[in-house]
């Protein structure tokens, strides 16, 4: 049996991928950072599980109000993303070979927009949100500040990615 999911599809990576560059506020993020949001860029009913720093209580809110479907709820998230990484990966090679963003950065696990304009029928399509994804893409935002690493920091708060053994 064949099934179709868009987290195991590279160009349907490379148009998500290309979104959070977009959208993102800060000039570089740490490639796990991206992966992660990118994870909640395809499954944003999974947002529900993510440990919010009161900062971004609203937006808890936002996730927390959505009605449960059991058909949604992915049974184990960190095997999920692991899957998705190489998606994730040729995703970002194929911007880097574009000039979207920097293939040096790339190679040291961190990702820098360019300043190569993005087409503009592209760009509309990137803007043209539906209001979950816009969400999404607010959660996003609303995490650039925090960090990826540490007591409270991205992979802890999402338990997506393993963090016991990263520098404090």
């Amino acid at each position: 049996m064949l099934v179709y999911h868009p987290a195991f599809d590279i160009y349907n990576g490379v148009f998500r991928m290309l979104q959070l560059v977009t959208f993102m506020k800060q000039e570089h993020v740490e490639l796990d950072k991206i992966r992660i949001w990118d994870f909640y860029l395809t499954f944003p009913n999974e947002a529900r599980k993510i440990s919010y720093p009161t900062s971004l209580s609203e937006l808890k809110k936002i996730f927390k109000k959505r009605p449960e479907n059991p058909y949604e709820d992915l049974i184990d998230s960190k095997r999920i993303i692991n899957r998705m990484k190489p998606y994730q990966m040729a995703a970002l090679r194929c911007l880097a070979s574009y000039g979207l963003i920097d293939g040096d950065l790339l190679a040291k696990k961190i990702i820098s927009k360019t300043d190569k304009d993005i087409p503009s029928e592209l760009l509309d399509k990137i803007n043209d949100l539906s209001v979950e994804k816009s969400n999404i893409i607010k959660l996003i935002v609303g995490f650039h500040e925090l960090p990826l690493y540490g007591k409270a920091g991205l992979k802890e708060r999402t338990g997506l990615i393993e963090f016991k053994y990263d520098p404090r």
